[in-house]
């Protein structure tokens, strides 16, 4: 096992295939996330093989988000901040409210068994893409579950993230 100059263990792999493997994990995990894998009801099975998270984070809210950067390092480190572009916000208690700016996201990952492994999310949000949330929003609109506050706010938030997923000119 080797180390880096950082003291981080690197399993008997160069930095660069080091940092190459995290990237990788991170490319496949937001991409799941982006594509709303985590909002629904089986989609978290599709992130096990890159997480030792046993079940999906609990969230509040979901950040829209129209696209995903992972910043890049020199060194190996246990944390990798993603960047994301925010376009809008949903909670279920407050509706939707569009935010344009940027969101970070910070991942910890391990090496276990020589497979990189995400193992902590801070904010844990998911952070989706207009199309899947309109997804997930339509499903909640046909939830038992839902509430009449949650479907008002649905409906309003529908409206809303259709113009994102269609632009005006093209209605």
């Amino acid at each position: 096992m080797a180390q880096d100059a950082s003291g981080m263990r690197i399993h008997s792999r160069s930095v660069s295939d080091f940092l190459a493997a995290q990237r990788a994990l991170l490319s496949n995990f937001c991409r799941l996330d982006f594509d709303g894998a985590r909002l629904q009801p089986t989609g978290w099975n599709r992130f096990k093989p890159f997480t030792t998270l046993r079940t999906n984070p609990e969230f509040e809210h979901v950040v829209i988000v129209v696209r995903f950067d992972i910043e890049s390092t020199e060194q190996p480190s246990e944390t990798v901040l993603v960047n994301y572009k925010t376009v809008g916000y949903y909670d279920s208690n407050d509706g939707y409210s569009t935010i344009s700016g940027n969101d970070k996201v910070v991942f910890r990952i391990q090496e276990q068994n020589r497979n990189m492994m995400v193992t902590e999310i801070a904010p844990k949000a998911p952070h989706v893409s207009p199309r899947a949330a309109l997804e997930w929003m339509n499903m909640r609109m046909n939830d038992s579950t839902t509430t009449d506050l949650e479907r008002a706010h649905l409906k309003d938030a529908i409206v809303a993230v259709s113009k994102l997923v269609t632009p005006p000119h093209a209605q």
